[in-house]
């Protein structure tokens, strides 16, 4: 009877044990389905709210939408013949049968909460074979919350999101010397834009030095280097019909042959760039901290050097910022870094020490499942970096507070009632919130930029009361200047108006004719 029970008990336990092996492939996808769904509803939910803008998302989502008409159109936005000569990401026109299936500019909002999410993947893969399950569950979540990345979701649609996973799974296909799917990731990099050439410069540099796999990662190097170099100097400004426009880097010099040049006589002047100022070094604090510094005992960490590069060389501040789409890149770059610190933290425990049947004293290895001391530390430490990443995303950086600042629903009824009135075909000039909501058209113009369309949009409470010095004062010259030029209310509610050419259909409502009345 006692056999019988044992062997049903092991039976027993030997099923849970398949269960679990089978669920257990399905926690990183789960974690990621989770969080992509949770990235496009905010997204979803702010572009509804109108406070997506017309860059990036009406300039992108006008390209992609010519896309899928299977035509490049000029850019009306950026007022640029090709987006392409704008930045190289040429990937976008995967997205353009997705329009054949959903007309609407939220499609876009959908595919970056997959990319941003399906980045997660191999962190935990990477994790688990390195530290264990639960550190890799705690790593993949540390990086699905990291406020790097829930920054970009409440930043419009940006092609980099392409480049997210693209660095995560070929970060993964090296550290894993999976070949066969580091080519594809280096491709797709390759082409969701141009800069990302050196990220993957600089991965070939981390196989080359790190791995000791001097061919591919010379090989690398050379094919990413020829790339940008190729694109920057002669494929973009062919299609832009202007040099290449996006050198910010005015501390170093007019062009990167000065920069280098710059770089190599002064280097402690051009090191003392990188945390200059406070803004800076807050950038580096909330970089490193939500990680707990360990990505800076990897070289993995050698990846992330040209991105840091990029923003903190850069004389553009926006590019200090924890906001927009510009810590993206780095966060699985972080994450993998990450990783490999614990593991190195890991190793760096004296094993832990046990007695043998014969009174013998043995070191037993840590198991990547967390048992003895330094498993311990596996565990604690990802937890650690979990909860850091918390207290930093939602307590000092909190990119989701903007949610709570949206215009209400009625105000979102006032608009979506006005723009009704214009047809597809016509030609717009609109207000900075209201573009992507046009951006299905040849010709979408923001106001200032084109004076004689069929219709001009425009919507202050959007603006929720931040506009730029001047503002105020030249949507108020455009609405006057407009009606005293042919152009009538086609519709005005709240603080929505458009106004037609050659209409002259109504009056603008009270909260309009305040505004207009107002003395500058």
């Amino acid at each position: 009877m006692k056999a019988a029970s044992d062997e049903k008990t092991m039976r027993r336990t030997a099923g849970s044990k398949s269960v679990r092996q089978r669920l257990v492939p399905l926690v990183p996808v789960g974690l990621a389905l989770i969080a992509a769904i949770g990235y496009a509803a905010v997204s979803i939910y702010r572009h509804d709210r109108f406070a997506s803008s017309a860059f990036d998302l009406g300039v992108q989502d006008q390209t992609v939408w010519g896309y899928s008409q299977l035509q490049m159109i000029p850019n009306t936005v950026e007022m640029i013949p090709n987006l392409l000569g704008d930045h190289f990401h040429p990937i976008l026109m995967t997205v353009a049968p997705l329009y054949w299936i959903w007309d609407d500019a939220r499609v876009l909002f959908l595919v970056q909460a997959v990319l941003l999410a399906a980045a997660a993947v191999p962190i935990f893969w990477w994790a688990r074979q390195r530290l264990g399950l639960l550190p890799a569950i705690a790593v993949e979540t540390a990086y699905l919350t990291y406020w790097g990345v829930l920054s970009g979701v409440v930043y419009d649609f940006h092609h980099i999101a392409f480049a997210v996973p693209a660095i995560s799974f070929g970060l993964y296909a090296v550290l894993t010397k999976r070949n066969w799917l580091f080519w594809p990731m280096l491709a797709l990099g390759l082409l969701a834009r141009e800069n990302i050439a050196l990220t993957f410069a600089a991965i070939g540099v981390y196989i080359a030095v790190v791995q000791h796999r001097w061919r591919l990662g010379a090989a690398v190097i050379a094919l990413c280097a020829a790339w940008f170099a190729a694109l920057i100097e002669v494929v973009m400004p062919a299609i832009a019909g202007v040099p290449y426009g996006h050198w910010t880097y005015d501390a170093l010099g007019t062009g990167p042959g000065s920069a280098l040049w710059h770089i190599v006589r002064h280097p402690i002047s051009s090191l003392r760039l990188l945390a200059d100022n406070p803004t800076k070094l807050k950038l580096w604090g909330g970089l490193l901290g939500a990680w707990l510094l360990l990505p800076l005992l990897s070289p993995i960490s050698l990846v992330a050097i040209p991105t840091l590069l990029e923003r903190l060389w850069s004389s553009n501040p926006a590019l200090w910022s924890a906001s927009f789409h510009y810590s993206l890149v780095i966060a699985p770059i972080l994450a993998f870094a990450s990783i490999d610190g614990i593991a190195r933290l890991q190793q760096a425990i004296p094993r832990r020490i046990s007695p043998s049947p014969s009174g013998e004293r043995h070191g037993t290895s840590p198991s990547p499942s967390g048992g003895g001391q330094a498993g311990g530390v596996a565990v604690g430490a990802s937890v650690a970096v979990l909860a850091a990443g918390l207290i930093l995303t939602f307590g000092v950086v909190r990119p989701l507070d903007e949610v709570s600042t949206y215009i209400s629903a009625r105000q979102v009824a006032d608009i979506q009632s006005c723009l009704t009135v214009i047809p597809e075909e016509a030609s717009v000039s609109a207000s900075n919130s209201l573009l992507p909501h046009l951006s299905h058209r040849r010709q979408i113009y923001l106001l200032s930029v084109k004076d004689d369309a069929d219709y001009v949009a425009i919507d202050l409470a959007a603006y929720l009361g931040h506009f730029f010095a001047g503002e105020q004062d030249q949507i108020r010259a455009t609405i006057t200047d407009s009606l005293a030029n042919g152009y009538g209310v086609a519709c005005s509610q709240g603080t929505t108006v458009v106004l037609h050419r050659g209409s002259n259909n109504g009056g603008l409502s009270p909260e309009l004719s305040t505004f207009v009345g107002q003395a500058p």
